[in-house]
Formats: structure tokens, C-alpha cells, sequence
């Protein structure tokens, strides 16, 4: 309300020169050739001043805070009447106290950096830092930092009204070196046992045991055959052979143990797991046989 006063008021003293310029045309000829007085001579300059004085409420309200500021500055200067003067005095100082400030700083490898060239919203600001604070709207801003042989650094960053002084550090580095890929360490050639290779192992070792328990059975009891030989009868030399069989199946029973834990070991570790069953033994007076049943 104060805002629409103040505007009426200036139109009103505007009008009012008008009609007194314009009375002093009607005046005589001799009249007019007299020096016109400051007040009228002041009308532009009057009219700039009330210009400015909407300008910068329109921008204040918009969040304009540095072109408020600089229409206000010239509002607020000795030409402009005193009603209009006094308002712009007032809203400069309120407005210099909400316009956000930054203070930026660049570091290369620990060592402060002078000449950095500052962007802010895609506008260049400086080219050198001097450690002045320098003056944003409040709001959202891009900035971009370059400062040769470095990489340009970037940065968004979020100021805030009457927020005065922030620090804005900015660190250079180089740009580092592309990494190869790092190989994977290679898998052991054997992965710990578990408890199938444990039930093979023990398997193994009872065949090599039943295997060498016969086979010097067998040969015990074959050298007890010399009082018949050459004339032995099927009787005699089938304990014989039955026992060389169950010595030769055990054996064989071993060795097979034994390479499937080998072969279980150096296998991935997700097809163990799969991998479960037991030997399988078959033997008899004249023959034997050996195997491997479960699931794999």
C-alpha cells in the first residue's frame, strides 16, 4: 500500500511540472527565452528514478537480488527526489544484507593457486583469484574452475539468502591413469577335502589293507600246495584263486578310490557338490568285479 502511495504521489508531482511546462509555453516570446527552471530541467532525470525505484521491486520479488541492488544504487543517488531517495536508501541496505556471498580458494598438490579462471552459470566471473568474497543470487549455481595443465573441476553448489563468506574450496589433481583390469588370483590346484573325500580315502586304504591281507593269504596257502602239485584237484587251488581275487578286486578298489578323490579335489567347487556315491565290490570263487554307483 505504502509502494502504491508513494507511486501515485510521484505521478501526481509529475503532472503537476507538466502543467507548469506547459503553462510557460503560453507565455510571451521574450519569457521563453529565459533559462528553464531545474525542476523542469530535472523532469528525465525524476522519471529515471521512478523507473528504477518499480524496476527494483519487480526484481527484489523475482529473487534478482544484484539487479535490485544496482537499481536501487542509482534510485538511491542525490538526483532523485527525496521521497523516492528515501524508499531506495532504505531497500539498498535490506538487500545488501540478503544478497549470499562465496569466498573460493584452489589447491594443485597442497600449493594455493592465483590464477584460476571462475564460471559461474556458463558467465565468466574472474580470471584470478584475489580472496574477495564474490556476490550470487540465492539459489542453484554452476560453477566451473580452469586453471592450466589442470583438469577443469566442476561443481553445483546451493547459496542461500543473507548467507555471507561461504568457502568454495577447490581441490586440481591430475587425471588418473586408466587401471587394468586386475586377473583374478589363480584357484588352487587342490581345494580342502570334504567329507566324500574323506569316505574315498577311508575306502582306499581298506582296499589296499584287504588287498595285501589276502594276497599273502594266497600265497600262504598256495605254497601249502606243493605236496599235490602237479597233480592238485579244483578243490585244492579254488581256496587259492578266490583269495587272489578278493586281494586283486581290493587293490583295485584302492587305485579307483583313490584317483576319484584326485579327480574330486582338482573339480570346481560347484560340481562337488553333486557328487556323492559309493564303491561297489563284487567277487567270486572265479571272478570279481568293481564299481562306483551313486548320483554325480
Amino acid at each position: 500500500m505504502q509502494q502504491r502511495l508513494i507511486s501515485i504521489a510521484a505521478l501526481a508531482l509529475l503532472a503537476s511540472q507538466t502543467r507548469a511546462a506547459a503553462a510557460a509555453d503560453d507565455t510571451p516570446a521574450a519569457e521563453t527565452t529565459a533559462p528553464a527552471p531545474p525542476s523542469a530541467a530535472a523532469d528525465p532525470a525524476k522519471a529515471e528514478c521512478f523507473a528504477r525505484h518499480e524496476e527494483a521491486q519487480v526484481a527484489r520479488r523475482q529473487g534478482h537480488l544484484l539487479e535490485a541492488r544496482a537499481w536501487l544504487r542509482q534510485c538511491a543517488s542525490a538526483t532523485c527526489i527525496g521521497i523516492v531517495r528515501a524508499d531506495c536508501i532504505e531497500w539498498l541496505a535490506e538487500v545488501e544484507r540478503a544478497i549470499p556471498s562465496v569466498v573460493i580458494t584452489a589447491r594443485a598438490r597442497g600449493a594455493d593457486l592465483v590464477d584460476v579462471k571462475v564460471i559461474i552459470d556458463k558467465q565468466p566471473v574472474t580470471a584470478r583469484l584475489t580472496g574477495a568474497a564474490l556476490d550470487l543470487d540465492p539459489g542453484a549455481h554452476q560453477l566451473r574452475f580452469e586453471s592450466a595443465p589442470w583438469p577443469a573441476v566442476e561443481r553445483t553448489i546451493l547459496v542461500s539468502e543473507g548467507v555471507k563468506d561461504r568457502p568454495i574450496d577447490v581441490e586440481f589433481a591430475p587425471v588418473a591413469p586408466p587401471t587394468a583390469p586386475v586377473a583374478p588370483p589363480p584357484a588352487p590346484f587342490f581345494k580342502p577335502p570334504d567329507r566324500l573325500d574323506y569316505v574315498l580315502a577311508g575306502t582306499a586304504a581298506a582296499g589296499l589293507a584287504t588287498s595285501i591281507t589276502f594276497g599273502i593269504w594266497a600265497l600262504w596257502s598256495r605254497s601249502n600246495l606243493d605236496g599235490c602239485a602237479p597233480f592238485c584237484t579244483d578243490e585244492d587251488t579254488n581256496p587259492v584263486r578266490a583269495k587272489l581275487i578278493v586281494a586283486d578286486v581290493a587293490l583295485g578298489v584302492s587305485v579307483v578310490s583313490l584317483a576319484i578323490v584326485f579327480l574330486h579335489m582338482r573339480a570346481p567347487a560347484d560340481s562337488r557338490q553333486a557328487r556323492t556315491g559309493t564303491p561297489l565290490v563284487f567277487a567270486s570263487p572265479t571272478a570279481g568285479a568293481i564299481g562306483w554307483g551313486g548320483a554325480f
